[in-house]
């Protein structure tokens, strides 16, 4: 996914469009599914809370009802994939086709963070080891390999509105942008009894001064 930051390089793609429209569709089908459950439970109590118990209902089952109810349930969840699906791999082609400035090897593990930047041949490490940051050029597109050496997590930066699982035996590819300033990351999956230790900070800074410290192998101060 990329995102370009205000006064950001033409040549960046923007695809938060994409999300913004799954966004769109999704929360009112929710709200509908929500308010039609509420309504109907509403309704039974009204209609049948003074019924006396030698007028209870006799019968336990009505399949016309429940197998329309489960049709339409199947209905929507296939519909809402196809979109998910659809919008993710437009989104992908999209982050493929972009050449990125800077690949970052994100390993997560419990409960820290390795970012491995492999064209300088160093890493940074942060949350119980540490903080170390996770630096970045503004502006550029930065491809990001996601994967997990023990369980499920999630990379998560609110300030971007980004968050991705980190599946073991799996390398997600993500493709981001950012601007100048610096965001805090976290976990955003329930991960162990140390989970909330498991965070990171993103300093985006100027290409040349990202260029400087990558130089440096990350012992230089950040910018």
């Amino acid at each position: 996914m990329l995102s370009p930051p205000p006064g950001a390089l033409s040549s960046l793609i923007s695809t938060r469009h994409e999300y913004d429209h799954l966004f769109g569709i999704y929360v009112p089908i929710a709200i509908g599914v929500f308010l039609t459950i509420l309504l109907v439970v509403v309704g039974a109590v009204v209609i049948f809370h003074r019924r006396p118990p030698e007028r209870a209902a006799r019968w336990h089952e009505n399949n016309p009802v429940e197998g329309t109810y489960a049709l339409v349930l199947a209905c929507v969840a296939a519909f809402l994939l196809y979109l998910t699906f659809s919008a993710e791999h437009k989104v992908d082609t999209v982050a493929n086709q972009q050449h990125p400035s800077v690949v970052v090897f994100v390993t997560a593990a419990k409960w820290e963070w390795t970012f491995r930047y492999p064209g300088y041949g160093f890493s940074v490490r942060s949350g119980t080891v540490g903080r170390q940051p996770l630096v970045v050029p503004a502006g550029e597109p930065v491809r990001f390999m996601l994967t997990s050496d023990d369980v499920i997590h999630a990379l998560w930066i609110p300030a971007v509105r980004y968050k991705h699982d980190a599946i073991p035996g799996s390398t997600q590819i993500v493709t981001l942008s950012f601007s100048t300033g610096v965001f805090d990351g976290h976990c955003a999956e329930f991960c162990g009894l140390r989970h909330s230790d498991m965070v990171f900070t993103v300093h985006a800074v100027r290409p040349a001064s990202f260029a400087a410290w990558a130089r440096s192998k990350g012992t230089a101060a950040v910018p």
